[in-house]
Formats: structure tokens, sequence, C-alpha cells
């Protein structure tokens, strides 16, 4: 799924949210005040699919209760919903909800969801968004260890063994390609995957595991211009 670990209060909650949905490339923010009806209201999370056609607004409401949530709170979510105008709402529940409560938002636009829930609703879309953020950066890298690429400016010759060390250690950002945004299937990788750490001086000096979609895109962000950088250094520009 999009996250490894779990929210540990409300708050968390809140933030895992908001963060989905800004790694999906919605516009978002978290506990963002709106004008209602009735006067002002604070949304846990607002956020808006800018990259669709309708551009829908979904609003969200986080409960970490120890209970599950009672159909009144679920009526005024529905009214807040309403109010606005926003297209979508989800109230996430870390501890379900109480009987009746899925009738009761039948034919209405809420939806009732752990948070596992909505991240399995929102997957494919967040692993299509995060390949096409790092793709400019796998860009970068492929004139380097494709066969055919780049050559280095001082006209020498350079290391093989090397370049292949450093396309290893930095995989999981030169295998992103076109086909990773791409239905039915897209983005998918096998997992144990294992990767050489390397130094400055291109040597290795250890290996990671990457276990999880979060943990690989996890790399990609903390690694992207430490791969360019590497390359650079072998193809001595």
């Amino acid at each position: 799924m999009i996250f490894d670990d779990e929210p540990s209060n409300w708050k968390d909650l809140q933030n895992f949210v908001g963060q989905m949905f800004n790694e999906c490339g919605f516009e978002t923010e978290v506990s963002k005040v709106v004008d209602l009806v009735r006067g002002k209201k604070e949304i846990d999370v607002y956020t808006q699919d800018i990259t669709s056609e309708y551009k829908p607004i979904i609003l969200v409401e986080c409960k970490f209760w120890a209970s599950p949530i009672s159909q009144e709170t679920i009526h005024s979510f529905r009214t807040v919903v309403a109010d606005f105008g926003a297209n979508l709402g989800f109230i996430v529940s870390k501890n379900g909800f109480q009987s009746g409560s899925y009738e009761a938002v039948k034919n209405t636009n809420i939806r009732l969801v752990s948070l596992k829930e909505l991240e399995e609703e929102y997957y494919d879309k967040w692993k299509q968004n995060l390949t096409k953020h790092y793709m400019p950066y796998a860009d970068q890298l492929f004139p380097y260890w494709d066969f055919i690429g780049k050559r280095p400016l001082d006209g020498g010759t350079i290391d093989y063994k090397k370049k292949q060390l450093i396309h290893a250690a930095y995989k999981p950002v030169c295998s992103l390609g076109p086909g990773d945004q791409m239905p039915p299937y897209g983005f998918f990788r096998r997992y144990p995957m294992t990767i050489p750490i390397i130094n400055d001086k291109l040597e290795q000096i250890g290996t990671t595991k990457i276990l999880t979609d979060r943990q690989y895109f996890d790399f990609v962000e903390q690694n992207k211009e430490k791969a360019l950088r590497h390359f650079k250094i072998l193809y001595r520009e």
C-alpha cells in the first residue's frame, strides 16, 4: 500500500491523508477553514484533483476515535459537504462505523472508509503521479548508462565496471520509464530489491534493501541528485 506505517494519533491520520493526496498530484491543504452557509468550518483535509477534466473537490474528515463513528457525525458531515458544494466527501475512521452508517450514506456523495481502504482507492493514481514526478530525473541519467549514449568530453574512456556499479546503485531512478505510467498495470516492481551503496570514489561500501513501493519512491527522492553527481564523476564532467 501507500504507507508502511500506521498513524499513532489524530494528527498523524490527518497528515497521512494529506500527504497521500499531495503525492497523487492533488492541490491539498490540511486543516483548511472554509466558508459554509452557517459560518466557517475547519476541514481536516481539503483536496482538489486539478489534473482531471472536472477538477473535483474532495473534503475529508479524519476520525482517530476509539469507538465506531455514529450516524449523527455522518449526517453532520453530509451537511458540510453539501453546503460547501464539494463533489465528494470521505470519513476516514480508525475503528469503523456504527450499525446503519452505510445505509445513511447510500445514494450520497459520502464514502465511509478506513485509511487502508482510502490508500487502496488511490494506490494506482499515487504510483502514476510519483512516476511522472520523478521521470525528469530518470531522463537526465539515461544518456550516462545507455549503451550508445554519452561519451566523456575529454575523449577518454570510462571504467565499464564502475558504470555498471553506478547503474545498479541507482537502479530505482534509472529504471523509471513511460511504461510505468501506462494502464492497466503501470508501475510494478518485485521486492526485496538489494541495492549497492557507493561512495564518491565510486566504490561499493555496503548494500541496502527496498521492500515496498513507499521505500522505493523514498529512495528515489533521497538519491535522485546523488545519482547524477556520481555519473558526472565517472564521466569527468
